[in-house]
């Protein structure tokens, strides 16, 4: 996470670091507790 703080291109880096299954885990687990999914 520091790494891509610090990068001068984020983007491209996120998508480099998208293809890690790991680190897709860590961002949809984040995501879910920052705005967790609607009840229907």
């Amino acid at each position: 996470m520091l790494t891509l703080d610090q990068a001068r291109d984020k983007s491209s880096l996120m998508r480099k670091f998208m293809q890690e299954p790991l680190f897709v885990e860590f961002a949809d687990c984040c995501l879910s507790i920052v705005e967790p999914p609607e009840k229907e």
